[in-house]
Protein backbone atom coordinates (compact mmCIF):
# COMPACT_ATOMS: atom_id res chain seq x y z
CA UNK A 1 0.00 0.00 0.00
CA UNK A 2 1.55 3.24 -1.08
CA UNK A 3 1.61 6.14 1.40
CA UNK A 4 4.81 7.79 0.18
CA UNK A 5 4.93 11.55 -0.47
CA UNK A 6 2.99 12.67 -3.49
CA UNK A 7 0.87 9.53 -3.56
CA UNK A 8 -2.79 9.11 -2.67
CA UNK A 9 -3.40 9.01 1.13
CA UNK A 10 -4.55 5.78 2.75
CA UNK A 11 -8.32 5.81 3.18
CA UNK A 12 -10.28 3.98 5.83
CA UNK A 13 -11.34 0.40 5.29
CA UNK A 14 -14.97 1.50 5.47
CA UNK A 15 -14.44 4.09 2.75
CA UNK A 16 -12.75 1.57 0.46
CA UNK A 17 -15.52 -0.98 0.90
CA UNK A 18 -18.24 1.62 0.47
CA UNK A 19 -16.71 2.74 -2.83
CA UNK A 20 -16.42 -0.87 -3.98
CA UNK A 21 -20.03 -1.50 -2.95
CA UNK A 22 -21.39 1.43 -4.95
CA UNK A 23 -19.45 0.45 -8.08
CA UNK A 24 -20.47 -3.19 -7.74
CA UNK A 25 -24.11 -2.25 -7.17
CA UNK A 26 -24.22 -0.09 -10.30
CA UNK A 27 -22.44 -2.64 -12.49
CA UNK A 28 -24.72 -5.43 -11.30
CA UNK A 29 -28.11 -3.80 -10.91
CA UNK A 30 -28.18 -1.51 -13.96
CA UNK A 31 -28.01 -4.40 -16.48
CA UNK A 32 -30.46 -6.48 -14.43
CA UNK A 33 -32.97 -3.64 -14.29
CA UNK A 34 -32.72 -3.31 -18.07
CA UNK A 35 -33.20 -7.07 -18.45
CA UNK A 36 -36.36 -7.13 -16.33
CA UNK A 37 -37.79 -3.95 -17.88
CA UNK A 38 -37.13 -5.00 -21.46
CA UNK A 39 -38.12 -8.62 -21.06
CA UNK A 40 -34.92 -9.72 -22.83
CA UNK A 41 -33.85 -13.32 -22.32
CA UNK A 42 -30.54 -13.89 -20.53
CA UNK A 43 -29.48 -16.61 -22.95
CA UNK A 44 -29.59 -14.71 -26.24
CA UNK A 45 -28.27 -11.53 -27.87
CA UNK A 46 -28.24 -8.32 -25.88
CA UNK A 47 -29.81 -10.08 -22.91
CA UNK A 48 -26.85 -12.43 -22.66
CA UNK A 49 -24.37 -9.53 -22.83
CA UNK A 50 -26.24 -7.55 -20.17
CA UNK A 51 -26.44 -10.58 -17.89
CA UNK A 52 -22.72 -11.23 -18.33
CA UNK A 53 -21.88 -7.68 -17.23
CA UNK A 54 -24.17 -8.05 -14.22
CA UNK A 55 -22.66 -11.33 -13.08
CA UNK A 56 -19.15 -9.93 -13.48
CA UNK A 57 -20.07 -6.99 -11.22
CA UNK A 58 -17.78 -7.91 -8.28
CA UNK A 59 -14.73 -8.65 -10.42
CA UNK A 60 -15.27 -5.55 -12.58
CA UNK A 61 -15.70 -3.43 -9.44
CA UNK A 62 -12.37 -4.71 -8.10
CA UNK A 63 -10.74 -3.79 -11.42
CA UNK A 64 -12.25 -0.28 -11.24
CA UNK A 65 -10.84 0.15 -7.73
CA UNK A 66 -7.41 -0.99 -8.89
CA UNK A 67 -7.46 1.46 -11.80
CA UNK A 68 -8.51 4.24 -9.44
CA UNK A 69 -5.85 3.66 -6.76
CA UNK A 70 -3.19 1.48 -8.44
CA UNK A 71 -2.21 -0.27 -5.22
CA UNK A 72 -1.59 -3.88 -4.27
CA UNK A 73 -4.35 -5.40 -2.18
CA UNK A 74 -3.45 -5.75 1.52
CA UNK A 75 -3.86 -9.53 1.71
CA UNK A 76 -1.15 -12.21 1.80
CA UNK A 77 0.60 -13.20 -1.40
CA UNK A 78 -0.30 -16.55 -2.96
CA UNK A 79 1.97 -19.40 -1.90
CA UNK A 80 1.93 -22.04 -4.61
CA UNK A 81 1.75 -25.57 -3.22
CA UNK A 82 -0.13 -28.82 -3.93
CA UNK A 83 -2.05 -28.56 -0.67
CA UNK A 84 -4.55 -25.80 -1.29
CA UNK A 85 -5.76 -26.98 -4.74
CA UNK A 86 -6.63 -30.39 -3.27
CA UNK A 87 -8.28 -28.81 -0.23
CA UNK A 88 -10.25 -26.39 -2.40
CA UNK A 89 -11.63 -29.14 -4.65
CA UNK A 90 -12.49 -31.50 -1.78
CA UNK A 91 -14.07 -28.83 0.42
CA UNK A 92 -15.97 -27.37 -2.52
CA UNK A 93 -17.34 -30.59 -3.99
CA UNK A 94 -17.98 -32.61 -0.82
CA UNK A 95 -21.30 -31.13 0.31
CA UNK A 96 -23.08 -31.06 -3.09
CA UNK A 97 -21.78 -34.54 -3.95
CA UNK A 98 -22.78 -36.12 -0.64
CA UNK A 99 -26.17 -34.41 -0.72
CA UNK A 100 -26.82 -35.77 -4.18
CA UNK A 101 -25.56 -39.21 -3.25
CA UNK A 102 -27.86 -39.44 -0.24
CA UNK A 103 -30.80 -37.86 -2.09
CA UNK A 104 -30.53 -40.44 -4.87
CA UNK A 105 -30.34 -43.31 -2.42
CA UNK A 106 -26.83 -44.11 -3.54
CA UNK A 107 -28.00 -44.82 -7.09
CA UNK A 108 -24.73 -44.30 -8.97
CA UNK A 109 -26.37 -45.11 -12.30
CA UNK A 110 -28.85 -42.26 -11.80
CA UNK A 111 -26.02 -39.91 -10.84
CA UNK A 112 -24.06 -40.93 -13.93
CA UNK A 113 -27.07 -40.35 -16.20
CA UNK A 114 -27.73 -36.93 -14.63
CA UNK A 115 -24.06 -35.94 -15.02
CA UNK A 116 -23.96 -36.97 -18.66
CA UNK A 117 -27.12 -34.99 -19.39
CA UNK A 118 -25.77 -31.90 -17.62
CA UNK A 119 -22.47 -32.06 -19.53
CA UNK A 120 -24.28 -32.55 -22.85
CA UNK A 121 -26.53 -29.55 -22.19
CA UNK A 122 -23.42 -27.40 -21.67
CA UNK A 123 -22.00 -28.43 -25.03
CA UNK A 124 -19.63 -31.08 -23.74
CA UNK A 125 -17.05 -31.36 -20.97
CA UNK A 126 -15.03 -28.34 -22.14
CA UNK A 127 -18.16 -26.19 -22.23
CA UNK A 128 -19.22 -27.36 -18.77
CA UNK A 129 -15.80 -26.58 -17.29
CA UNK A 130 -15.59 -23.18 -18.99
CA UNK A 131 -19.08 -22.18 -17.87
CA UNK A 132 -18.40 -23.42 -14.33
CA UNK A 133 -15.23 -21.34 -14.07
CA UNK A 134 -16.64 -18.14 -15.55
CA UNK A 135 -20.19 -18.10 -14.16
CA UNK A 136 -19.53 -17.35 -10.52
CA UNK A 137 -15.90 -18.15 -9.68
CA UNK A 138 -14.05 -15.84 -12.10
CA UNK A 139 -16.90 -13.34 -12.36
CA UNK A 140 -17.09 -12.85 -8.59
CA UNK A 141 -14.00 -13.96 -6.68
CA UNK A 142 -11.59 -11.20 -7.74
CA UNK A 143 -14.08 -8.90 -6.04
CA UNK A 144 -15.13 -10.85 -2.95
CA UNK A 145 -11.91 -12.65 -2.06
CA UNK A 146 -9.47 -10.51 -4.05
CA UNK A 147 -10.69 -7.15 -2.77
CA UNK A 148 -13.32 -7.19 -0.01
CA UNK A 149 -11.87 -9.98 2.13
CA UNK A 150 -8.32 -8.56 2.43
CA UNK A 151 -9.63 -5.11 3.35
CA UNK A 152 -11.96 -6.56 5.99
CA UNK A 153 -9.10 -8.56 7.46
CA UNK A 154 -7.07 -5.39 8.03
CA UNK A 155 -9.51 -4.44 10.78
CA UNK A 156 -11.45 -7.56 11.75
CA UNK A 157 -11.00 -11.13 12.88
CA UNK A 158 -12.15 -14.13 10.89
CA UNK A 159 -15.61 -14.36 12.43
CA UNK A 160 -16.56 -10.75 11.70
CA UNK A 161 -15.03 -11.04 8.23
CA UNK A 162 -17.10 -14.15 7.44
CA UNK A 163 -20.30 -12.55 8.73
CA UNK A 164 -19.76 -9.26 6.90
CA UNK A 165 -18.56 -10.79 3.63
CA UNK A 166 -21.24 -13.49 3.77
CA UNK A 167 -23.91 -10.83 4.20
CA UNK A 168 -22.56 -8.82 1.26
CA UNK A 169 -22.27 -11.93 -0.92
CA UNK A 170 -25.80 -13.01 -0.07
CA UNK A 171 -27.26 -9.54 -0.65
CA UNK A 172 -25.56 -9.37 -4.04
CA UNK A 173 -27.44 -12.51 -5.12
CA UNK A 174 -30.89 -11.15 -4.19
CA UNK A 175 -31.50 -9.32 -7.53
CA UNK A 176 -30.82 -12.57 -9.40
CA UNK A 177 -33.99 -14.02 -7.85
CA UNK A 178 -35.97 -11.41 -9.79
CA UNK A 179 -34.52 -12.21 -13.22
CA UNK A 180 -36.35 -14.93 -15.21
CA UNK A 181 -34.06 -17.65 -16.47
CA UNK A 182 -31.68 -17.75 -13.50
CA UNK A 183 -31.40 -20.66 -11.11
CA UNK A 184 -32.27 -18.29 -8.29
CA UNK A 185 -35.50 -17.22 -10.01
CA UNK A 186 -36.44 -20.87 -10.45
CA UNK A 187 -35.81 -21.43 -6.74
CA UNK A 188 -37.98 -18.45 -5.72
CA UNK A 189 -37.03 -15.74 -3.24
CA UNK A 190 -39.60 -16.30 -0.47
CA UNK A 191 -39.24 -20.07 -0.25
CA UNK A 192 -37.59 -22.56 2.11
CA UNK A 193 -35.11 -23.35 -0.65
CA UNK A 194 -34.02 -19.71 -0.82
CA UNK A 195 -33.58 -19.61 2.96
CA UNK A 196 -31.29 -22.64 2.82
CA UNK A 197 -29.47 -21.10 -0.14
CA UNK A 198 -28.63 -18.00 1.91
CA UNK A 199 -27.74 -19.99 5.04
CA UNK A 200 -25.19 -22.00 3.06
CA UNK A 201 -23.33 -18.83 2.11
CA UNK A 202 -21.80 -18.35 5.58
CA UNK A 203 -20.06 -21.74 5.91
CA UNK A 204 -18.95 -21.57 2.28
CA UNK A 205 -17.55 -18.09 2.97
CA UNK A 206 -15.51 -19.53 5.84
CA UNK A 207 -14.20 -22.43 3.76
CA UNK A 208 -13.09 -20.04 1.03
CA UNK A 209 -11.42 -17.83 3.66
CA UNK A 210 -9.57 -20.90 4.90
CA UNK A 211 -8.16 -21.97 1.53
CA UNK A 212 -7.48 -18.45 0.27
CA UNK A 213 -5.93 -16.95 3.41
CA UNK A 214 -4.84 -19.66 5.83
CA UNK A 215 -3.59 -22.04 3.14
CA UNK A 216 -2.35 -19.01 1.16
CA UNK A 217 -4.13 -20.01 -2.05
CA UNK A 218 -5.50 -16.50 -2.63
CA UNK A 219 -7.99 -15.82 -5.40
CA UNK A 220 -7.00 -18.95 -7.38
CA UNK A 221 -8.02 -21.13 -4.41
CA UNK A 222 -11.28 -19.20 -4.03
CA UNK A 223 -12.06 -19.70 -7.72
CA UNK A 224 -11.24 -23.41 -7.49
CA UNK A 225 -13.43 -24.04 -4.43
CA UNK A 226 -16.31 -22.00 -5.87
CA UNK A 227 -16.03 -23.86 -9.18
CA UNK A 228 -15.92 -27.27 -7.47
CA UNK A 229 -19.09 -26.38 -5.51
CA UNK A 230 -20.94 -25.23 -8.62
CA UNK A 231 -19.81 -28.13 -10.82
CA UNK A 232 -20.65 -30.79 -8.24
CA UNK A 233 -24.04 -29.16 -7.71
CA UNK A 234 -24.76 -29.36 -11.43
CA UNK A 235 -23.49 -32.89 -12.00
CA UNK A 236 -25.11 -34.55 -8.99
CA UNK A 237 -28.91 -34.31 -8.56
CA UNK A 238 -30.44 -33.07 -5.32
CA UNK A 239 -34.00 -33.86 -4.26
CA UNK A 240 -35.36 -30.36 -3.60
CA UNK A 241 -35.42 -29.01 -0.05
CA UNK A 242 -34.46 -32.33 1.61
CA UNK A 243 -31.35 -32.45 -0.56
CA UNK A 244 -30.56 -28.83 0.25
CA UNK A 245 -30.86 -29.57 3.97
CA UNK A 246 -28.40 -32.44 3.65
CA UNK A 247 -26.03 -30.15 1.74
CA UNK A 248 -26.37 -27.46 4.42
CA UNK A 249 -25.64 -29.96 7.18
CA UNK A 250 -22.56 -31.26 5.42
CA UNK A 251 -21.09 -27.83 4.63
CA UNK A 252 -21.71 -26.60 8.19
CA UNK A 253 -20.01 -29.74 9.51
CA UNK A 254 -17.05 -29.17 7.18
CA UNK A 255 -16.71 -25.54 8.24
CA UNK A 256 -16.78 -26.48 11.94
CA UNK A 257 -14.26 -29.27 11.42
CA UNK A 258 -11.89 -27.00 9.51
CA UNK A 259 -12.26 -24.23 12.10
CA UNK A 260 -11.55 -26.71 14.90
CA UNK A 261 -8.49 -28.09 13.15
CA UNK A 262 -7.21 -24.57 12.49
CA UNK A 263 -7.70 -23.66 16.16
CA UNK A 264 -5.79 -26.74 17.31
CA UNK A 265 -2.93 -25.81 14.99
CA UNK A 266 -2.83 -22.30 16.42
CA UNK A 267 -5.10 -20.37 14.06
CA UNK A 268 -3.26 -20.90 10.76
CA UNK A 269 -1.48 -18.21 8.86
CA UNK A 270 -2.25 -14.57 9.56
CA UNK A 271 -2.72 -12.16 6.67
CA UNK A 272 0.62 -10.85 5.47
CA UNK A 273 1.19 -7.16 6.01
CA UNK A 274 1.41 -4.98 2.92
CA UNK A 275 4.89 -4.39 1.55
CA UNK A 276 6.75 -1.67 3.42
CA UNK A 277 6.70 1.79 1.91
CA UNK A 278 8.71 4.93 2.73
CA UNK A 279 7.28 6.64 5.77
CA UNK A 280 5.28 9.79 5.22
CA UNK A 281 3.34 12.16 7.47
CA UNK A 282 -0.26 11.11 7.78
CA UNK A 283 -2.51 13.73 6.25
CA UNK A 284 -5.73 14.80 8.01
CA UNK A 285 -7.72 12.79 5.48
CA UNK A 286 -5.75 9.63 6.14
CA UNK A 287 -6.21 7.09 8.88
CA UNK A 288 -3.44 4.89 10.28
CA UNK A 289 -3.90 1.26 9.34
CA UNK A 290 -4.93 -0.96 12.22
CA UNK A 291 -2.94 -4.14 12.83
CA UNK A 292 -4.45 -7.27 11.30
CA UNK A 293 -6.17 -9.54 13.77
CA UNK A 294 -6.05 -13.29 13.51
CA UNK A 295 -8.92 -14.25 15.78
Amino acid sequence: MDISPGKRPVRSVGRRLAEFGVVCLVLTCAPLIWLVASGAEIGTGAGRAAFAVATFGPTLAAFVMWVRYRERHPGPRVRWSPGWPVAAVVLGAAAPFLAGLVSSGGDLAAIDAHSRAAIASAGGLAGALAFTLLAGPVSEEFGWRGYVQPWLRLRHGRLVTVLALGAMWGAWHVPLFLVPGTGQHELGLLTPGALIYFLEILPVTYLILFVSEQLRGGVPAAILLHAAWNLAGELVPKAGVPGQLIELGVVVGLALAVAGAAAVRGGGTAPAAPAAEPAAPVSPAAEPAAPARTS
